[in-house]
């Protein structure tokens, strides 16, 4: 495809999902060469290409890009360590990180904010080293968002955030409450996600995946609050999308936190048909997430690590 084409397309993109430049290159160039290579002054590289597809998803059909041997494993890795993670499957999880750093592209900070990044999860799920899992993932986020401190408080409009960054965000969001107890932070992050995919008009498939974790987590949030009614609606609003999507992966959790906090309000019969319901859909596979049955399960109260 010519050089022209594609920073046509990329220019029409951005335009249509209302970005600037300024907005879309934040951590992956500068303006001046996202303004180049809109202008077809500029030959766009397979690194700011794929940098660029993971704000606007839409743009990988307008490439396809030869991955060498070394990518494919990288982004097969990728895949496996986030199962693992999502499924406790720890020490796998384990093994597969460190092949993955093995293979990382110093050079290329997407694969930089991953190993970093899913070091952090792993630590928060093992609760090893729990000290460390906060630094890492700021560690991650500043790859790409180096003052993202500032960023996230001065701009009305939300930030173009990569999914990444948004599960980054949103363990940073757990961290802070299971580690520092500070619930003020967490639900500033979480809530700033939340605003986020409300105000932002993102591809469908991507964002249906993402919004139930970030519902879930708030609702996490509030049960370790004693605030069970917003819990609760947290909780339908992210079964509502994961019964749109046929997305299940988060839906034994929010089913969880729902049970518990009809539980707590007493309302029993409520919390048991959630309980019933949530235990089925794990019966299925006969996954506990890494716990050893539904019952260790949904008394590990646990938030909402990786979704992929």
């Amino acid at each position: 495809m010519p050089t022209y084409g594609m920073g046509d397309a990329i220019r029409e993109m951005r335009i249509r999902l209302g970005y600037t430049q300024e907005e879309l290159s934040y951590g992956i160039c500068t303006p001046g060469t996202l303004s180049r290579i809109e202008n077809g002054r500029a030959v766009i590289s397979k690194r700011v290409f794929e940098a660029l597809c993971s704000r606007i998803p839409e743009l990988h059909h307008v490439w396809i890009a030869c991955d060498t041997k070394t990518e494919m494993q990288r982004s097969k890795l990728c895949k496996q360590i986030l199962h693992c993670l999502e499924f406790r499957r720890l020490e796998e999880a384990k093994d597969k990180m460190r092949r993955y750093s093995m293979l990382k592209d110093e050079k290329n900070p997407f694969c930089m904010q991953f190993m970093y990044y899913t070091w952090g999860v792993y630590q928060a799920i093992r609760k090893e080293r729990e000290e460390d899992v906060l630094p890492l993932l700021q560690k991650a986020l500043q790859i790409t968002m180096p003052d993202y401190k500032e960023r996230l408080v001065r701009q009305k409009k939300p930030s173009v955030l990569t999914y990444d960054e948004v599960y980054i965000l949103s363990n940073m969001g757990i961290a802070q409450m299971k580690q520092q107890n500070n619930m003020k932070k967490a639900d500033f992050l979480l809530e700033y996600l939340e605003n986020y995919f409300d105000k932002r008009e993102l591809e469908t498939s991507e964002s249906m995946k993402a919004c139930p974790m970030i519902l879930g987590n708030r609702a996490w949030l509030f049960e370790c609050q004693g605030r069970f009614e917003e819990a609760v609606k947290y909780c339908e609003s992210g079964m509502e999308i994961c019964r749109f999507t046929g997305r299940y992966t988060v839906l034994p959790y929010l089913l969880c936190v729902k049970a518990r906090c009809f539980t707590a309000s007493g309302s029993l019969k409520m919390a048991e048909n959630c309980r019933r319901q949530a235990k089925a859909i794990l019966d299925v596979t006969e996954e506990y997430r890494g716990y050893g049955c539904f019952e260790e399960f949904y008394e590990a109260r646990e938030p909402i690590y990786v979704t992929f």
